[in-house]
């Protein structure tokens, strides 16, 4: 027999408008899932496995928790996630139990979260499990010397699929915190993770072991990744001690273009970038010793490069700062 899951990313559920979001972000979070439960009920799966942020907070109001029951309570089978950084207060996996997301796994028969990563959850009919799922939440330790992506429970005989929320990547970021998919250690014969929101898809590395992250479930900002990126879910299929993934995009899902506004943030850059120039041009004109008021040599500046007003004062206000050692 197969035992089958559907897997996907962060929901960051909230109930606003993200900046830069054209479209009615709650209304789109809602048929996402509910496409997912649609696809679960036709691939007859047993579970639906999440990484967490499932909020976008940890305390949410009244109605986007009452607005995620309603959805949940819709879901065909248990739904097993963890505890992301978005859904606890400071990072602190020990202040789970006063959470939305605690709440919401009182009121939602079918949703379970797992926050110990010794506590499997297994799937079979026999006595021996076919499968085992093994979580680890956000914390402090995720990400340090490669910690989070092994079990810390050893299931015999089970195909083990190991979730994570941490910065499990396939490529060398700008930051310092993250793992690499191709160093981590671990005993797990597939590791799923969320938390990065573009995602890597699927890797499968030489020695066996298949990582996926299929990205977020919804794009949160406006970036040109998060524009182009599809979004998508992981049907997971066990069978005969053997494990495969398949991607499934969301039929749903607006393109990105036509739900993610970049016209705030271009306009953010130019102002930048009209800062920056300004700021050189007054520190060539007071090398050339100009004997002015340096408010005069700003002014003038600005005139002859027909620079904005809001340009001018925001770079006289930085001025005053820097003078008074602010």
């Amino acid at each position: 027999m197969s035992i089958k899951f559907l897997y996907f990313g962060d929901p960051h559920i909230r109930g606003t408008n993200p900046r830069n979001r054209t479209d009615s972000y709650p209304e789109a979070w809602k048929a996402k899932l509910r496409e997912i439960w649609q696809l679960g009920k036709q691939h007859q799966v047993d579970a639906f496995l999440q990484p967490g942020d499932t909020f976008d907070l940890p305390d949410v109001a009244n109605s986007v928790l009452n607005d995620a029951a309603d959805v949940f309570s819709e879901a065909p089978a248990p739904i097993y996630t963890t505890a992301g950084n978005h859904d606890i207060p400071g990072y602190n996996v020990a202040a789970f139990g006063n959470t939305s997301l605690r709440l919401l796994e009182r009121i939602v028969p079918q949703l379970h979260v797992v926050n110990d990563p010794a506590r499997p959850v297994l799937f079979g009919p026999g006595a021996v499990p076919d499968v085992a799922v093994t979580f680890t939440p956000y914390s402090g330790n995720i990400d340090r010397d490669g910690y989070g992506y092994s079990p810390e429970v050893e299931i015999p005989g089970a195909y083990h699929l190991h979730i994570a929320h941490g910065m499990l990547l396939d490529h060398t970021p700008p930051f310092d915190r993250f793992t690499l998919v191709q160093e981590v250690k671990t005993s797990a014969n597939m590791v799923f993770t969320g938390h990065d929101h573009t995602g890597y898809g699927i890797y499968r590395r030489s020695d066996g072991v298949t990582f996926c992250n299929p990205g977020s479930l919804t794009r949160l900002a406006a970036s040109q990744t998060e524009i182009s990126r599809p979004i998508q879910v992981a049907l997971i299929t066990i069978e005969g001690g053997q494990g495969r993934i398949e991607l499934i995009p969301l039929q749903c899902a607006a393109p990105g273009p036509d739900v993610l506004d970049r016209s705030r943030i271009e306009k953010d850059q130019q102002r930048q970038y009209a800062m920056e120039n300004f700021a050189a041009l007054i520190q060539t004109a007071s090398g050339d010793r100009v004997r002015l008021d340096i408010n005069q040599i700003v002014e003038a500046v600005a005139e002859k490069e027909g620079l904005a007003p809001e340009v001018v004062r925001l770079a006289l206000e930085k001025i005053e700062a820097a003078r008074l050692g602010g």
